[in-house]
């Protein structure tokens, strides 16, 4: 139960992100695109890590880069807020995509007892991938793309 909480805590805060209005930093309204700068690279995709701070594939001082630092220092007390500590993820890592077609995301949390999942979100508001199982019923979509 406790790594499934880490992932819902992970995705609420990475949705802030990927919908373009973040409010999780305090005394501080965060406007960013963050598919529209995975556009601007030729793999069109951005990879956070709200651990350290750092990202890769978004505009040099662009809105992303400028956003990361705030966010990592307000990540422990957001986990707070839910009930979590930051120093229960050894791994948060966000991989931004953009489709020719669709925007998604994939979340990568490491608890600290070494169990590492990713899922994949679709869409800005990020509901869950699904899939259809051998008997035709829709199921949570297994992660096949996850971030390094």
């Amino acid at each position: 139960m406790r790594h499934k909480k880490l992932h819902s805590v992970a995705h609420n805060y990475a949705a802030s992100l990927a919908g373009g209005v973040s409010f999780v930093v305090p005394n501080r309204l965060l406007l960013s695109d963050i598919f529209a700068e995975a556009a601007a690279n030729k793999e069109g995709v951005i990879t956070a890590d709200f651990l350290t701070g750092e990202v890769d594939g978004a505009i040099k001082n662009g809105e992303v880069e400028q956003a990361l630092p705030l966010l990592k220092n307000a990540f422990p007390q957001f986990c707070e807020k839910h009930g979590v500590h930051a120093s229960e993820y050894k791994a948060f890592l966000a991989r931004f995509v953009l489709h020719r077609t669709e925007v998604s995301y994939f979340i990568t949390i490491e608890d600290d007892n070494g169990k590492r999942s990713t899922v994949e979100y679709i869409g800005r508001a990020g509901k869950r991938a699904e899939e259809l199982d051998h008997l035709g019923r829709r199921r949570p979509k297994l992660s096949s793309n996850p971030p390094q």
